[in-house]
């Protein structure tokens, strides 16, 4: 309180000690501000930087995580085009070999009619 009602004081009716310590009192209070807030600001820039290598890392792991799906998804893809491709073609092969029976057979037949016609020339 004393402070309070030296500060409030015209300078005129303060002694200079009484001025020179209560200018003392300010640059002390001032370097003790100054310091908390470079403490607060050293505070927050580490917790700046730790949280952006989180969210780094965690971009990372995300890439990661999406590169395995995008693998995954390719192959069982891959798979299933495999299994399809397979599939038509077994189904080609077996009408390959249906035609190829009947072909076979209007062979046989045309070659017995063909028989028949020259033995019946003869």
């Amino acid at each position: 309180m004393v402070e309070e009602r030296k500060l409030t004081q015209p300078d005129g009716a303060r002694k200079p000690e009484e001025r020179f310590k209560e200018l003392v009192a300010i640059r002390e209070k001032e370097t003790q501000v100054r310091a908390k807030l470079d403490a607060a600001r050293a505070q927050a820039k580490a917790r700046l930087e730790a949280v952006e290598a989180e969210v780094a890392a965690r971009h990372a792991q995300a890439m990661a995580q999406a590169q395995a799906e995008i693998q995954q998804s390719r192959a069982q893809a891959l798979r299933e085009a495999e299994a399809e491709a397979h599939r038509l073609l077994e189904a080609a092969e077996g009408e390959a070999k249906t035609i190829e029976a009947n072909a076979r057979e209007r062979q046989r037949v045309l070659l017995e009619r063909l028989k028949t016609e020259l033995l019946a020339l003869k």
